[in-house]
C-alpha cells in the first residue's frame, strides 16, 4: 500500500488576474517553508481538501482552507483582493505506479461536493487529454457507493477497509477520516493527542484502537471479530436446536407422550442422538413407543385375520366389554380428577417455591453489598454483640436474653448459606417442572383414551339395539380403531425420526463451529502481533532518546497491548510528562508507524504529513534530530512532508546536511501568475 504526492496546485482568480502556486513533492522528506500567515496552511489543509477528508478536522461542512482561496487574498504590498473563483488539484501515484490528479472547487458555480478525477499526471506534464470522471463527497454513501470519492480512494490505495462495530448501527466501514490521522498530523487539533486527534462524532466504538490495528494489520480485531461472530452463530445454533426439541416436546405432549434421552441442547457427540424416544403414557406407566407400535400392529393383524361376527353372536360378548369399558372410563376419570388435584396443589408449591428463590436471590445481593461495604471500609469482624454498630451504646435492657448474639454468622458464611439455600430450592423447582410436564402428557393421554372408551361405548350400546343378523359395527370399528392406532404411533415415530434428522444437520453445524473456534489463538494478539507491537517499541524508544526525551527514560516506555497507546509500567502515559515531551513521543509513535511499515506487512501508506511538526517549542536539538530521522525515508521508498515556519537560517543549517527537497516562499505562496 503506498500513497504518494507529486504535486499539488492551488489557484485563485481575481479581477486583477490569477493567482496561485505548485508545489512539488520528492520521494524522501520534503520540508515546506514558509513564514507565518504567509500560506503555509494554505498548501497543507489544501492538500486535505482536495481528498475531501475535511470530515478528519471536524464535522462541520465549513470550507477549511483559509480566506486566501475563499473570500479574499494578500499581496505583497499589503493590498486585498477578492477571491472570484478557486481551485485545489493534487496529482497522487499508487503502489501500483497509476498516477491520478484530483481537482475539486473551493469557490466557484460547481458544487464543492464533486471532485474531479483525471487519470493521468496532469499537473506534471503537458498533456491534458486524460479520462476524467466525477465523484462525490461529504454525501451518505461516498465510502461505499461506486461513485463516491472516498470508495474510489480505497481502491487506489490498495486498502479494504473493514466492517466495525458502531454505537448506533451493528456495523459500517471504518472510515477513512479515522485512518489519516495516524499518518497526518494538522496543526490545529492534531497535536493534542496520542497516537493521533482521530474524529469520534462518526460512533464508532473503540475508534482509535480500530484505526491502529488496522495501519499495524493487526489480526487482533479479525480474531475478535470472528470470536464474536462464531459466538452469534453458537448461539444461533444452540437457539434452532432448542426450537426444534420444543416443538417435538410440544408434539409428544399433545400425542401423550414424552421425549426421552435427547438434549435439548446442542451436543457434539453423534451417538448421543440415536438414543433419542418417545414413551407413551398408559395408566401409571411409560411404554417405549417402538414397544407399543409393535402391540397395536400385532393386534391390528389379529383382528384382520379373524372374521366379522354377527351381532348376535357378539350380544354377550358386547355386553361384558361394555361393562368394562364403563369401568375402564370410571378408572380414567377417577386418574384424571387425582391429577388435576395434584395438579393444583403443585401449582401452589411451584409458586410457593418462585417466591422463594426470589427472595432468597434478593437477600443474596443484599448481603453481597454488605461485603462490598465492609471490605472497602475494612471493618470486617467489628461487628460486636453486646454494643449498636451505630451509637456503640450497650444493648442490655432488652425483652430477649443476650445469648441470643453471641454467636452472629459471618457474612461470607451467610452468602454461602444462601447461595446453597438458592440452589437447593432451584433444583427442587427443576424436579416440580418436570413432573408437572409428566402429568401434563399423562392427562393428554388420559383424555385421549377417554374419548376413545366413550366412542365405543356409544357404539357397543347402539350394537346392543340392532338387528342380530347384522354384522358386528363394534368388531369392525375396533379393526378400524386399531389400525388408526398403529397410523397414529407411525406418524409420532416419523416426526421423530424427522427431528432427529434436523438436528444432526444442527450438530454437524455445531461441530464445524467447535472446530473453527479451537483453531482461534487462546491469547488475544497473535504471535505476529506481539512481535509488531514490540518493534514499534523499540522504534519508539530508540527515537524519543534521539529527540531528547527527559521525563524519564525511554527504557522505560512500551506500547499497551490492550490500547496500542504509548505506556509506562502498565499505565497510559498521561499529564506527567511535559509539553515539549509529550511532542516528541507523538514524533516517535507516528514516525514508528511509517519506519515500521517498511521491513513488516502493514497497511501503513508509507507516507507521513506533519504541520508545524516544532510544537510547544520543541528545542532545536530535537527538531534536528527529527528531520535527520525523516530523511531516512527516501532509503525506504517512504514519503515524509513536513511544513514549518522555523527561523529559516535554522532551518536551512539542518537541511543542508541531509538529503531532502526544500521547498521555500519567500512572501505569500500565492502569486500572481503570468
Amino acid at each position: 500500500m503506498t500513497l504518494k504526492f507529486r504535486q499539488l496546485r492551488l489557484r485563485a482568480v481575481t479581477a486583477e488576474g490569477i493567482y496561485g502556486a505548485d508545489v512539488l513533492f520528492d520521494d524522501g522528506l520534503t520540508v515546506l517553508w514558509a513564514d507565518n500567515t504567509k500560506g503555509k496552511s494554505t498548501c497543507m489543509q489544501g492538500m486535505l481538501y482536495a481528498l475531501g477528508l475535511e470530515k478528519m478536522l471536524s464535522p462541520r461542512r465549513d470550507i477549511p482552507l483559509p480566506h486566501a482561496m475563499t473570500s479574499y487574498l494578500n499581496t505583497d504590498d499589503e493590498r486585498k483582493i477578492d477571491v472570484l473563483a478557486s481551485r485545489v488539484s493534487l496529482e497522487i501515484e499508487n503502489g501500483a505506479g497509476q498516477v491520478i490528479t484530483v481537482n475539486r472547487n473551493v469557490k466557484g458555480e460547481t458544487d464543492t461536493r464533486l471532485i474531479e478525477v483525471d487519470f493521468g499526471p496532469s499537473l506534471t506534464t503537458e498533456i491534458r487529454e486524460f479520462r476524467r470522471q466525477n465523484y462525490f463527497v461529504r454525501d451518505p454513501g461516498a465510502a461505499q457507493r461506486e461513485d463516491g470519492f472516498h470508495h474510489f480512494l480505497e481502491g487506489f490505495i490498495g486498502w479494504t477497509l473493514p466492517e466495525v462495530r458502531r454505537y448506533d448501527a451493528p456495523e459500517a466501514k471504518l472510515y477513512l477520516e479515522t485512518v489519516f490521522p495516524l499518518f497526518w498530523v494538522e496543526q490545529k487539533f492534531g497535536w493534542s493527542t496520542i497516537p493521533a486527534a482521530i474524529p469520534t462524532y462518526m460512533r464508532i466504538r473503540e475508534v482509535q484502537k480500530r484505526a491502529v490495528e488496522f495501519i499495524m494489520d493487526l489480526d487482533v480485531y479479525k480474531l475478535e471479530l470472528q470470536r464474536e461472530q462464531l459466538a452469534e452463530k453458537l448461539a444461533a445454533n444452540a437457539k434452532n436446536w432448542a426450537v426444534v426439541h420444543e416443538e417435538l416436546v410440544r408434539f409428544a405432549l399433545r400425542s401423550g407422550g414424552r421425549v426421552v434421552a435427547l438434549s435439548g441442547r446442542p451436543v457434539a457427540e453423534t451417538a448421543v442422538l440415536d438414543f433419542g424416544h418417545i414413551e407413551m403414557a398408559e395408566d401409571a406407566d411409560w411404554i417405549p413407543l417402538n414397544t407399543m407400535i409393535s402391540r397395536f400392529r400385532k393386534i391390528a393383524a389379529d383382528l384382520v385375520e379373524s372374521p366379522v361376527p354377527d351381532v348376535a353372536d357378539q350380544a354377550s360378548a358386547a355386553a361384558q366389554r361394555l361393562d368394562e369399558l364403563t369401568a375402564r372410563a370410571d378408572f380414567l376419570n377417577a386418574q384424571k380428577i387425582s391429577l388435576h388435584s395434584v395438579k393444583q396443589l403443585k401449582a401452589s408449591d411451584i409458586l410457593s417455591l418462585q417466591r422463594r428463590i426470589r427472595t432468597l436471590t434478593d437477600d443474596l445481593a443484599k448481603n453481597l453489598d454488605v461485603q462490598k461495604l465492609q471490605t472497602y471500609s475494612g471493618t470486617i469482624g467489628t461487628l460486636t454483640p453486646d454494643r449498636c454498630p451505630t451509637c456503640e451504646q450497650a444493648l442490655l435492657d432488652t425483652l430477649m436474653s443476650q445469648n441470643a448474639l453471641t454467636a452472629v454468622m459471618p457474612i461470607a458464611d451467610n452468602i454461602e448459606y444462601i447461595r446453597a439455600q438458592k440452589k437447593m430450592f432451584e433444583d427442587i423447582l427443576l424436579r416440580e417442572r418436570a413432573e408437572e410436564n409428566e402429568r401434563e402428557s399423562s392427562l393428554s393421554a388420559i383424555g385421549s383414551e377417554l374419548g376413545e372408551v366413550y366412542a365405543q361405548i356409544r357404539m357397543l350400546k347402539s350394537e346392543l339395539v340392532a338387528p342380530g343378523s347384522s354384522p358386528s359395527a363394534a368388531a369392525i370399528e375396533e379393526r378400524i380403531r386399531a389400525e388408526r392406532r398403529v397410523v397414529e404411533l407411525e406418524e409420532i415415530q416419523t416426526v421423530l425420526e424427522d427431528t432427529v434428522e434436523r438436528l444432526k444437520l444442527l450438530q454437524a453445524d455445531y461441530v464445524g463451529l467447535l472446530d473453527e473456534q479451537s483453531k482461534l489463538p487462546r491469547e488475544k494478539l497473535s504471535p505476529q502481533d506481539r512481535s509488531k507491537l514490540n518493534e514499534l517499541t523499540i522504534l519508539m524508544q530508540q527515537q524519543t532518546k534521539e529527540f531528547g526525551f527527559k521525563t524519564f527514560s525511554p527504557t522505560e516506555l512500551s506500547i499497551s497491548e490492550d490500547s496500542y497507546r504509548p505506556e509506562k509500567e502498565g499505565y497510559e502515559i498521561g499529564f506527567e510528562t511535559s509539553a515539549s515531551d509529550a511532542i516528541r513521543l507523538k514524533w516517535a509513535y507516528q514516525l514508528g508507524l511509517l519506519e515500521l511499515a517498511s521491513g513488516r506487512q502493514t497497511n501503513h501508506p508509507n507516507l507521513l504529513v506533519f504541520d508545524e511538526p516544532r510544537q510547544q517549542s520543541s528545542s532545536k536539538v530535537s527538531f534536528e534530530s527529527l528531520l535527520c530521522r525523516a530523511a531516512g525515508s527516501k532509503k525506504r521508498n517512504q514519503q515524509v512532508i513536513f511544513s514549518t515556519s522555523e527561523d529559516l537560517d535554522t532551518l536551512k543549517s539542518i537541511t543542508s546536511a541531509i538529503e531532502c527537497k526544500e521547498v521555500i516562499f519567500s512572501g505569500y505562496i500565492l502569486q500572481k501568475l503570468n
